[in-house]
């Protein structure tokens, strides 16, 4: 799963960079990037909805029980997951202030790197 949510940062990323430079704001590139990972979680559920009482015959009718519930409970969960990812705006501001906090901590470090090896040549 590491690798998913890798891209799934990465993607969100570029496409809140992409917004930036259509001149949206961070907040209003948040709203459509949050109700876009909703859209997507809601169609896993349409996806995973139509798999209700599709068990294969052939294992019996406990086996369809079982499929059924844990298709019942998949469904659950991705109402719940899609209402969190809605519900995590603001993300795009507080992932950006770390980036350009982290950004200006390295060129702080560099620049004292780089002082420190002048100073050692000057010495």
């Amino acid at each position: 799963m590491g690798d998913f949510q890798t891209m799934a940062v990465n993607a969100r990323m570029q496409v809140h960079a992409a917004l930036a430079a259509a001149g949206l704001e961070p907040d209003e590139a948040d709203e459509l990037v949050c109700a876009l990972e909703a859209g997507a979680v809601a169609g896993a559920h349409c996806s995973v909805e139509e798999l209700d009482g599709c068990a294969p015959g052939a294992h019996g009718t406990a086996y369809g029980k079982g499929w059924d519930g844990g298709v019942d409970r998949a469904l659950e969960v991705l109402v719940s997951t899609a209402d969190s990812v809605y519900r995590q705006r603001g993300r795009a501001r507080v992932a950006g202030a770390l980036l350009i906090g982290g950004e200006i901590l390295r060129s702080r470090l560099a620049a004292a790197d780089q002082a420190g090896e002048e100073q050692g040549h000057a010495g």
